[in-house]
């Protein structure tokens, strides 16, 4: 699955208030630490990050000693787990590095999981535990979980994702066009998965983001300083190609400056294809829209002035290839705001290139003639 429906899984749990312990296995860096504090800041929870890999089976079991009149022992639990007058009600105990760790911490996180205890202490009722690892084949510490242990988590196994990276994490949150720009080129490179053989360096998004945060000070390419810095972050093989790919385009277009007016459409076939995947990704909000009521007057104006960017690019093919990006995100809202572009070479070029866009003669028959709107309407709505 993808660390977006990994996100929706835990969601889920949450939202109908379902105590299930969930694990989440996946390669180092695809964003699973990260996409749970962002449910926790979501959903107002306070998530409490114990990363096991670094704790003994005392710091997670807790520790027993004599009572007072040592007639009987005392259960001490640690002070890192939840407390709901420290931490409040609603909190997502996140117990990370769970397969990194030695056969005793997961013995004494058993029947924290099992029970939602240990000893005298008990988990707050608002408690959600969910924890994280890598698998088997990922190239790193891995010690397989006992099968009782196993046997109580809801087990989801994450996959790297860069469509949902690309939409959710690195547009929002500022990453650099030139990182956003290779990816998308090369989509592949997010994450390399092996170390390359002697190295200890490989690409994962985690280490995108810091590649990015270094050109957002400095962006100079030709700076080996940062040629240094970039390969010390995803390794040779990808640093190298990403340096070269910068080189090449560091004047690439880009999508905001494109759809603006302000510049003309690049001559490189690659240039294009990465100009397209910026323009539908500026719509990148329709997704989740049942509707184009949905969308705000602003929303709405800037799918239709993608949509006109797209009929600016140098061929038709480029063009077509941009409308069925766009009708991906989501198909029905977007042939909505078609219609209400209200634009008769829109609607001829959509005739015109019906087989490629998913329509048969039958759903076009007299799209452009006659009553213009129920005809598009119709025709539009079998091809949902």
């Amino acid at each position: 699955m993808t660390i977006k429906e990994f996100q929706q899984c835990v969601e889920y749990n949450i939202e109908h208030g379902l105590r299930h312990a969930i694990l989440g296995l996946g390669a180092p860096g695809v964003g699973k630490s990260q996409v749970i504090r962002q449910i926790g800041d979501k959903y107002g929870y306070k998530v409490i990050d114990i990363r096991l890999a670094q704790m003994s089976e005392v710091e997670i079991g807790g520790l027993i000693y004599p009572n007072e009149t040592r007639t009987k022992t005392v259960w001490l639990a640690p002070d890192i787990l939840p407390n709901e007058e420290r931490d409040g009600k609603n909190t997502i105990l996140l117990l990370d590095e769970i397969t990194s760790c030695n056969k005793r911490v997961q013995v004494a996180a058993y029947q924290l999981i099992l029970d939602r205890r240990i000893g005298q202490y008990h988990l707050p009722e608002g408690t959600f535990v969910i924890a994280l690892g890598n698998r088997e084949d990922d190239d790193g510490v891995y010690i397989q979980l006992a099968g009782p242990l196993a046997d109580r988590f809801e087990i989801h196994y994450i996959e790297p994702d860069f469509p949902g990276w690309k939409n959710d994490f690195a547009i929002p949150h500022g990453i650099h066009r030139m990182v956003i720009n290779y990816l998308t080129f090369k989509p592949t490179a997010l994450h390399s998965q092996k170390a390359e053989e002697g190295k200890m360096v490989f690409a994962t998004p985690r280490s995108w983001e810091r590649v990015s945060d270094i050109l957002q000070f400095n962006d100079n390419i030709y700076d080996p300083v940062i040629q240094y810095k970039i390969i010390g972050n995803v390794g040779e093989i990808e640093g190298h190609q990403f340096i070269e790919y910068c080189k090449k385009h560091a004047d690439a277009v880009g999508p905001e400056e494109f759809l603006r007016g302000k510049a003309m459409p690049p001559s490189s076939p690659e240039d294009l294809s990465v100009l397209i995947g910026g323009l539908v990704d500026l719509s990148g909000f329709v997704k989740d829209a049942r509707s184009e009521d949905d969308l705000s007057p602003e929303q709405k104006d800037t799918v239709s002035a993608v949509i006109r960017a797209l009929f600016r690019l140098p061929k038709a093919e480029y063009t077509v290839v941009g409308l069925k990006q766009l009708l991906d995100l989501n198909r029905p809202v977007v042939k909505q705001i078609f219609y209400l572009l209200k634009d008769e070479r829109i609607l001829n070029f959509i005739h015109n290139n019906r087989y490629s866009l998913g329509m048969d003669d039958s759903d076009s028959a007299g799209l452009i003639k006659g009553d213009i709107k129920s005809r598009w309407m119709e025709a539009w709505n079998k091809g949902k």
